[in-house]
């Protein structure tokens, strides 16, 4: 995605100051769902994004019954993988970026066996009043985080539309200053985060939007996957357990979300009360929820026979590459695993 016709240049000469981007979680939180008769326990490291919401879904509504589901929150993919790793946690939700790197650095036999959400319809590109395509960006400034998926997600973009060796300066910004800086009028466009962009929109009602990913087809969109991951030693020892998790998130709680929408996000506003995050609504919910593109149970048998997640990995992995985020592409064919999702 990295060519010499795009030029980059720090957020100092744009924007001076900036506002705080959020905090991390010190410390894994635990929690159980629903009680009920299991023949086996898993204990679950997960994220507390919307899409890894669904698998503390199964458990709330009893689609698994034979699989108990201990769960730990972590605030990133990185400790989440160290945990697996040390074994306090045989398996986790994460995003797609972590698990490249640490494959990587063959920290372990990682697998990738199912996937929770693709968050491509999470991403937008917003432009000033009066622009039109992403051909108006030629020449101009745009705030994005450099090396991330807001970046990958740009690069995908503009490829779509033959647009990647098209002149612009990809101005290195985290997303809430980009989108402070794009409202002041200091850069021309920006890619926000989902979370806060309609701030861009109230500040900015004519604003233009450019690129929404929740409108791209699959075979064009960036495919920026969250993923079930576990490790060989794990799957072979716990094969039946992870076949039943897989096939409820995929099979009963995707229907769900599907047919019941509402009911989803309250169930959703329970969980993130119950790790203590007071005040969500489902007005908060909903937008995030639903921004993910979410594969049933032949969906997800597609997806994986057609090499879908190994072919958006190998494109994220090469921009990651590109960039010096990781050292070089890991073997791809051995993290995307069949192994779970061939049995469902």
């Amino acid at each position: 995605m990295a060519n010499s016709k795009n030029s980059y240049t720090s957020r100092r000469t744009v924007l001076r100051g900036g506002l705080a981007a959020g905090a991390a979680l010190a410390a894994p939180t635990f929690f159980v769902g629903k009680a009920h008769a299991a023949n086996e326990k898993l204990k679950v490291g997960i994220i507390p994004a919307y899409s890894f919401g669904l698998y503390w879904l199964i458990q709330d509504q009893g689609f698994a019954p034979g699989v108990e589901m201990e769960f730990s929150v972590f605030p990133s993919g990185p400790p989440a993988i160290e945990a697996m790793v040390g074994g306090s946690v045989d398996t986790i939700t994460v995003g797609s970026v972590p698990p490249l790197a640490a494959m990587f650095r063959k920290v372990a036999n990682f697998r990738e066996i199912s996937i929770c959400g693709d968050a491509s319809g999470l991403f937008q590109i917003v432009g000033k009043p009066g622009m039109s395509s992403l051909a108006d960006l030629e020449g101009k400034k745009i705030a994005v985080t450099s090396g991330s998926n807001f970046d990958f997600f740009l690069g995908v973009a503009l490829a779509n539309e033959g647009l990647s060796d098209m002149p612009l300066t990809r101005v290195n910004m985290e997303p809430i200053d980009g989108q402070s800086a794009f409202i002041a009028g200091a850069v021309d466009a920006t890619v926000p985060l989902a979370t806060s962009r309609k701030l861009i929109y109230d500040a900015l009602p004519d604003a233009s939007l450019l690129a929404d990913g929740s409108a791209m087809p699959i075979d064009a969109r960036p495919s920026i996957m969250d993923v079930f991951m576990s490790t060989q030693e794990s799957i072979d020892a716990h094969e039946d357990a992870y076949v039943e998790i897989v096939r409820a998130f995929h099979d009963k709680a995707v229907p769900m979300l599907r047919d019941d929408n509402a009911a989803v996000v309250e169930r959703m506003i329970e969980w993130q009360t119950g790790m203590g995050r007071a005040g969500v609504t489902a007005a908060d919910v909903e937008p995030l929820l639903n921004g993910y593109f979410y594969f049933d149970k032949a969906e997800i048998k597609d997806v994986y026979a057609r090499g879908i997640l190994n072919s958006a990995l190998q494109v994220q992995s090469d921009f990651l590459v590109a960039n010096e985020r990781i050292g070089g592409v890991p073997d791809l064919d051995a993290l995307v695993s069949d192994q779970i999702v061939a049995k469902i």
